[in-house]
C-alpha cells in the first residue's frame, strides 16, 4: 500500500569490521540484535569511543567527532610522525558492517582510500552514488561527554546536534547542507578576494537560498515532530522539555510560505555584498540557534546543573526517537559515550529500561562494569582493554 509505513523490526549491527582505524590494526566484533544494548566498559583510553565512533560511520556526515578523515587512520607507532612527514604516510582506514535494517540485512563498507577528503561508500557490494544513500537503511543519533553542557556553550555545537536529529529523519539533510557550506564559502571568498563576476555570484546566491531554506524548513518540522512527544505526560525522572529555534529563515517560515521566503534571503543576500566583502556576516541556517527550557521548573537549560542537562538531552533523544519510530517504523541507532555520567541512580535505571524497549540497538560505554550491572541478562558485555576487546560478564 502507497505510504504505509515498514514494520518495526529488530535492527542494528550484526557484524562489525574496523581496518586501521584510530587503535585498531584489525577488529571484527559478532553481535545479537536480540540483545539491543551494547555495553563497552574498559579505563579510559582504552577504545571505547573509537568503536562508536566506528559505528558513525555507517551514517550520513563527518562522524561522532567530526574529525578530517586523514585523522581517522591509526598511526604505525613504529614510525616517527613529526611534522614535516606526517602527511606523508598512509592515512587508509575501513570500516564495514553487517546490518539487519527493516528491510533485510545488507553489508554496509566505508572509508578512505586514497588521499581525497571524501568518504568510498559501497552498499552491498557497489558504490553509493553519495552519503544519503546509507540513510536509506541506517540512522543515528548520538551523545558523547562534550556535550553533557551543550546548552551553554557554543551555537555551532548545538547547530550540529540538531541536524543529526534532522539527518535520522532526512538522510539527505546531510547533502543539502554539504551544498550550503559550499555555496557560502566559494560566496565569500569570491567577495573578499574581490573576484565578484555578477552571475557567478547570483549562481552561488541561488545555491545558498534555495538550500538554507531547505535546511531551516527541515529543522522547523523535526522540532515539531519532537515536540509532539517532549509534550506528552511522563511517567519516568526525565524532565519535560521545550525547544524553540531562533534564525531568520526560521522566524520567516514561522508566517510566510517558503518561496516567499527565498526572495527575501535573495534580496538580502546581494545587498549585503558589499558588507560581507568587508568582513562582516550575513544571518542564514550557519547562524541559526535553539534554546530548551526546563518546563518544570520554569528556567532555561543553559541554567540547569549539568546533570539537569544531560537528563534535558536524553528526553529529546527519547522524543526524536519515538517520533522517527512513528514517521519511519525504524528508530535510529543510539551512540551513548559515558552515559551514565552526572546521572543518579534513578534517572540511569529509568533509562536503562527505555532502552532495552526500543527497537534498535543502543551502544554505551563507561568505564566501571558495575554501573550497568541492572543490563546484566538484557545486554552484550564487551570490555576492552589497549586496542583488544573481550567478551564479559556482570551477572
Amino acid at each position: 500500500m502507497i505510504g504505509q509505513k515498514p514494520c518495526q523490526r529488530q535492527s542494528g549491527i550484526e557484524q562489525l569490521k574496523l581496518t586501521s582505524f584510530r587503535c585498531y590494526d584489525a577488529l571484527t566484533l559478532l553481535l545479537n540484535t536480540e540483545l539491543p544494548p551494547v555495553v563497552l566498559t574498559g579505563h579510559n583510553g582504552a577504545g571505547k569511543t573509537n568503536i562508536l565512533e566506528a559505528v558513525s560511520y555507517l551514517v550520513p556526515g563527518r562522524g561522532l567527532r567530526s574529525a578530517r578523515l586523514a585523522d581517522v587512520a591509526k598511526r604505525n607507532s613504529g614510525n616517527d610522525c613529526f611534522p614535516e612527514n606526517v602527511k606523508t604516510l598512509p592515512a587508509r582506514w575501513a570500516v564495514s558492517a553487517c546490518v539487519r535494517t527493516a528491510v533485510g540485512t545488507v553489508h554496509i563498507g566505508t572509508g578512505r582510500c586514497d588521499t581525497s577528503e571524501k568518504r568510498q561508500i559501497r552498499i552491498n557490494g557497489q558504490p553509493a552514488k553519495n552519503q544519503s544513500e546509507l540513510g536509506d537503511y541506517l540512522s543515528s543519533v548520538w551523545l558523547t561527554p562534550a556535550m553533557d553542557r551543550l546548552f551553554c556553550g557554543d551555537p555551532a555545537a548545538r547547530r550540529r546536534f540538531l541536524d543529526r536529529l534532522v539527518q535520522a529523519f532526512n538522510p539527505s539533510h546531510a547533502t543539502i547542507s554539504a551544498d550550503y557550506n559550499y555555496a557560502l564559502k566559494q560566496w565569500g571568498n569570491l567577495l573578499r578576494e574581490g573576484r565578484g563576476d555578477p552571475m557567478w555570484l547570483t549562481g552561488l546566491e541561488e545555491t545558498i537560498v534555495s538550500s538554507g531554506v531547505a535546511i531551516a524548513a527541515a529543522r522547523r518540522d523535526v522540532v515539531s515532530r519532537i515536540s509532539v512527544f517532549l509534550g506528552q505526560k511522563k511517567e519516568v525522572p526525565f524532565p519535560t522539555a521545550s525547544i524553540t529555534l531562533h534564525g531568520l529563515l526560521e522566524d520567516l517560515l514561522e508566517t510566510m510560505p517558503a518561496l516567499d521566503v527565498e526572495e527575501i534571503f535573495k534580496e538580502k543576500l546581494q545587498k549585503m555584498r558589499h558588507l560581507f566583502a568587508e568582513g562582516g556576516s550575513v544571518p542564514g541556517p550557519h547562524t541559526s540557534d535553539f534554546t530548551v527550557r526546563h518546563e518544570e521548573k520554569g528556567i532555561d537549560a543553559g541554567l540547569c546543573s549539568t546533570g539537569e542537562q544531560k537528563a534535558l538531552l536524553i528526553s529529546i533523544i527519547l522524543a526524536q526517537t519515538k517520533a522517527q519510530m512513528q514517521e519511519k517504523g525504524q528508530s535510529p541507532i543510539l551512540l551513548l559515550d559515558e552515559i551514565s555520567a552526572h546521572l543518579d541512580v534513578e534517572r540511569r535505571e529509568a533509562l536503562f529500561e527505555l532502552l532495552c524497549a526500543l527497537p534498535s540497538q543502543v551502544w554505551m560505554t563507561g568505564t566501571e562494569e558495575s554501573v550497568f550491572k541492572s543490563l546484566s541478562t538484557k545486554a552484550q558485555f564487551f570490555n576492552i582493554e589497549n586496542a583488544a576487546i573481550s567478551l564479559s560478564n556482570v551477572a
